[in-house]
């Protein structure tokens, strides 16, 4: 009896896969893409550009993927015996472009109903899509292939200008720019730029610490202080007072919860609140929807669903009753969304767990809590602002204030709770108006203004989204890029604070005065650039203005947009960016890619002018010109930044090689060389020892290296030779050996090395030999067999 042909569903991933045999049942075949099956060649452009009266025909050359051969001839396999075939790949335009694929590889028609899309994987979802197909969305599909031909072509036509100017990275990986990539290192690096130029400013703030249970303080709100000195009196002038409850005034405040997930609130949530990179946050949601317990992950929307939203409340009114809900449409959509999906939340708002590992697990208890937050009642809260004066009141009159927060219904709190860096409410004791409290210290201080904050993964995410550059399944992937290329670093930064003088006057009078130095400011996660990243921005800021523009990054986005809803033409949007690209592109292959030269100051001696210059192999110090007689040139350790690089560092630097003392009767030398800085004594060469500064070694310390180094190589000398016949006998890390004719051998164990003779050493070597040749042969018999 023939089997009976089953319908044929393509997913790209095997999870994806299982998931859905698992839903349908035995009647519905399902395989697995296993992702991207065509792309653009990995060698050569990959896109033929024609000119034509219209302006240019870009056609792109798509190629089959090395390793996917196999699996395309086994899906081929399956579509020749399937009843039917449904291309079930993601709603997105990533997906729509590997559905499109498919039809090419596999001979079907995209014209024909063959598409099904779901927003979850559930049972009912998808036996909704399976009566909905559809042909394939064209205009995603160019939507699709103009960003990546744009990413291509910006890629492949700016690196080699990069290769040939800068060195590789420190990891060793080839440079790259990138259309969203470089505008979003531009962002770090500027940022970087504004709090180095940053000069803190100081304020004089002066406190009023309250004697009442609990205690509190209020701040001086009038007169305004501008001078220590001048202040002091005026605050002495509390001496012997009470401070009067002049107003009180109490009103509710409430705090509406967050609206549900999109793809970047989720990222920059993950990473706030569970320290979860950009990209350890997408692989978790990958996994989670993919396994059918959240939907889709990639999605601009805030939508809910009528039907989720049932479901949502159900499971509210069974967890905390139903007071708690409040059901709320969150119809706004970013206005750079590209379909109407909905937001991410779990399939099942009933189940509060879920996912296999650590991360999903952490993952989806975050999405199930902002869902189900997002449709509770508002924390409500009494907001209280008291005024102070002094009783009996002093001539100016002080005015302090203080505030505090009392949480009264805490609403969605309850169950999504605070972030660690949210303040919690401050509370105020009971108070009426007329109430003459005491006082026991006012403190007198200076704040001072704070530079900028530094990215994070998660409030980058924020700045390119609210700039509209990028896309959600775009951030992850062009952070990642920025790490692989070394362009930037995530680092804890111990950011410095000034001191400050701090005065504390006492109710008897007395006044305290200290010096204060604060603990710097702890900051986590912080992305900083390199060296390398800075002077890149810096190159293709230069060359590439419209590329590296935030607002034409954002156009171009917008324009996508328009593609996808059939807006605008695929074509005639690449042609408008090519003909702006290649007017760039031609000046900036004509510039000398030798990169530029700063002067740094002229020499105190000579005169002769010092620049900081860049080259391929990276950034170094020139005084005066190629040609002249004391030309002369020094490397930039990756110690010093050529931001701030000064005429003392450079003269510092160029000051190599030069003597740092006397040791045995010879001079010592200390020079710069490819790998780093090192000793010459005696014509031998001499590394610095660990935590040994090259500028301020002294003549002690140079010849405490020359003696390191000679114990070690002692400690390595030959424990016992036989010249005549070329062996040694030499210590090594794993017991002592026998080096004959460039190979090493072991001694056997029981014998003592310093007592092998010359026929002893010959024997051990002809038996290791020996065995040698042995298992060759036996491994050429196997061969054969």
């Amino acid at each position: 009896m023939a089997k009976k042909a089953k319908p044929l569903l393509i997913v790209e991933s095997p999870t994806k896969a299982h998931t859905i045999r698992r839903l349908l049942g035995q009647s519905y075949e399902v395989t697995a893409s296993q992702g991207h099956v065509r792309d653009l060649p990995e060698k050569g452009m990959g896109l033929s550009i024609e000119q034509s009266e219209k302006g240019y025909v870009f056609t792109p050359t798509y190629a089959l993927l090395p390793k996917k051969a196999p699996i395309i001839q086994k899906i081929r396999q399956q579509v020749a015996e399937a009843a039917s075939v449904w291309l079930a790949t993601d709603e997105d335009r990533e997906g729509e472009a590997i559905a499109w694929h498919l039809c090419h590889l596999l001979e079907i028609d995209p014209t024909q109903p063959v598409r099904i899309t779901f927003h979850e994987i559930t049972r009912r979802a998808l036996q909704e899509a399976l009566k909905n197909p559809r042909p394939i969305n064209q205009n995603l599909v160019n939507a699709q292939q103009a960003r990546r031909l744009l990413d291509r072509l910006v890629g492949y036509e700016i690196s080699p200008l990069l290769w040939r100017t800068f060195p590789k990275s420190q990891k060793g990986s080839a440079l790259s720019a990138g259309r969203v990539q470089s505008v979003a290192l531009r962002l770090i690096v500027e940022r970087e730029r504004e709090i180095a130029q940053f000069r803190p400013e100081a304020t004089l703030i002066a406190e009023v610490f309250l004697a009442t249970a609990p205690p509190f303080k209020a701040t001086l709100h009038a007169p305004t202080l501008r001078d220590k000195e001048e202040a002091l009196p005026l605050l002495q002038n509390l001496i012997g007072r009470l401070l009067r409850v002049n107003k009180l005034e109490k009103k509710p405040r409430r705090r509406n919860p967050p609206p549900p997930f999109t793809t970047s609130t989720l990222q920059q949530e993950a990473q706030r609140r569970l320290g979860f990179s950009l990209s350890r946050t997408m692989r978790a949601a990958q996994s989670l929807y993919e396994k059918g317990f959240i939907t889709y992950m990639r999605t601009d929307s805030t939508h809910l669903a009528p039907e989720a939203l049932q479901a949502i409340h159900a499971a509210l009114r069974e967890r905390f009753g139903p007071q708690a809900v409040q059901p709320r449409t969150w119809e706004k959509k970013s206005r750079h969304a590209q379909e109407a999906h909905e937001a991410i939340r779990p399939t099942d708002p009933s189940v509060e767990s879920a996912g296999d590992t650590p991360d999903e697990q952490k993952l989806y208890a975050l999405i199930w809590r902002r869902t189900l937050a997002s449709q509770m009642r508002e924390a409500l809260y009494e907001e209280t602002l008291v005024e102070l004066l002094p009783d009996p009141a002093p001539e100016p009159l002080l005015t302090f204030v203080a505030k505090g927060r009392l949480l009264t219904e805490p609403g969605f709190l309850a169950l999504y709770g605070y972030a660690a860096d949210e303040e919690e409410e401050a509370t105020l004791p009971p108070l009426r108006e007329g109430d003459r409290l005491p006082w026991q210290q006012v403190r007198l201080w200076e704040k001072f203004s704070t530079p900028p904050p530094r990215y994070t993964e998660g409030t980058l995410v924020k700045e390119l989204e609210e700039r509209g550059i990028g896309r959600p399944s775009t951030y992850a992937p062009t952070v990642e890029t920025l790490f692989k290329r070394a362009y930037i670093q995530r680092r804890e930064v111990r950011v410095p604070r000034p001191p400050y003088e701090e005065i504390c006057l006492t109710p008897d009078g007395q006044l305290h005065r200290a010096r204060q130095t604060p603990p710097p400011e702890v900051q986590k996660n912080k992305l900083l650039p390199t060296e390398l990243g800075i002077r890149v921005v810096d190159f293709l800021v230069a060359r590439f203005p419209d590329i590296m523009d935030y607002d034409f990054t954002a156009k171009v986005e917008a324009e996508l947009d328009h593609i996808a809803n059939a807006e605008l033409d695929w074509q005639a949007m690449l042609n408008a960016f090519y003909e702006r690209f290649t007017a760039e592109l031609t000046q900036a292959q004509a510039t000398r890619e030798t990169a530029t030269h700063k002067l740094l100051g002229y020499h105190p001696i000579s005169g002769k002018p010092i620049t900081l210059r860049t080259s391929r192999n990276g950034p170094y110090i020139a005084i005066g010109e190629k040609g002249d007689p004391d030309y002369r040139t020094a490397s930039v350790p990756d110690t010093f930044s050529t931001e701030t690089l000064t005429l003392e560092d450079a003269l510092l630097l160029l000051s190599f090689p030069r003597e740092v003392g006397t040791y045995e009767g010879a001079p010592i030398w200390i020079y710069s060389g490819p790998y780093g800085y090192y000793l010459k004594h005696n014509g031998q060469n001499y590394p610095l020892l660990p935590g040994l500064s090259p500028f301020s070694l002294t003549e002690e310390e140079a010849i405490q290296c020359i003696e390191a180094r000679r114990a070690g190589q002692k400690a390595f000398a030959p424990l016992k030779t036989f010249p005549d016949a070329g062996i040694e006998i030499l210590p090594g890390r794993y017991g002592p050996y026998i080096r004959y004719a460039g190979q090493n051998y072991a001694i056997p164990k029981g014998l003592s090395p310093t007592e092998l003779t010359l026929e002893d050493c010959q024997n051990i070597i002809a038996q290791h030999q020996n065995k040698k040749q042995k298992a060759s042969a036996t491994q050429k018999r196997s061969q054969k067999k």
